[in-house]
């Protein structure tokens, strides 16, 4: 059986090595292939916005040094405007009573997964990233992406959808558009979601299944 791509792990932080205990410690856990560090925000904001189609979560820090960084309020945001399937943690040693009201309201309605304190034991800060890829596993692009894996390479690619204006998706297309939330993506997930319930609605499913 095929295996499921792991969640990428990636780390925008400018106080961050490459040998501090959480990175030592999430790569032999994730493998170090899934974590990718990034000491600039712009350079981290831009690879997550070129790889949408991916299972992340991104360790954010709040503020950066140098001031051609953008601060990771505005990656927060840069990353809200193109998906909400991105899990993201904040990270800064400024208390949240440091932040405004109007940038607290920004993060909980935009969806933030949390907000931790850097002064924290790593394990911590770990945990939370267990808890994400956990969230992760059970949202329905993973379901789906199960589902896809399940099938030998050739045949994700071959044409399982066709619109009205006769463009053609397979597997993988599907999985990549609804990660991206790309109109046939949401409208896909939406479908699938409703033959979903009316299934289950008409005969009684194993938990295995």
């Amino acid at each position: 059986m095929n295996e499921i791509a792991p969640a990428q792990i990636v780390i925008i932080h400018d106080d961050i090595g490459k040998d501090d205990p959480i990175m030592v410690e999430l790569s032999i856990k994730h493998g170090e292939e899934n974590v990718k560090l990034f000491s600039h925000s712009n350079d981290g904001l831009n690879y997550v916005l070129d790889n949408l189609g991916k299972k992340m979560i991104v360790l954010l820090d709040k503020n950066f040094d140098d001031p051609k960084d953008i601060s990771g309020l505005k990656v927060f945001e840069g990353i809200r405007e193109k998906t909400s399937l991105v899990y993201i943690i904040l990270i800064s040693v400024s208390r949240i009573t440091e932040i405004s009201d109007e940038d607290l309201k920004m993060l909980i309605n935009k969806d933030l997964f949390k907000f931790e304190s850097f002064t924290s034991d790593y394990a911590q800060i770990i945990q939370l990233i267990d808890e994400a890829i956990l969230s992760l596993s059970l949202r329905i692009d993973s379901v789906i992406e199960d589902w896809i894996m399940r099938h030998p390479p050739e045949k994700r690619e071959q044409p399982l959808l066709k619109t009205k204006d006769d463009r053609s998706y397979s597997m993988n297309d599907i999985l990549e558009s609804i990660r991206k939330q790309t109109p046939i993506g949401v409208e896909f997930e939406k479908s699938l979601l409703k033959l979903a319930i009316e299934l289950f609605g008409r005969q009684k499913i194993k938990i295995d299944d």
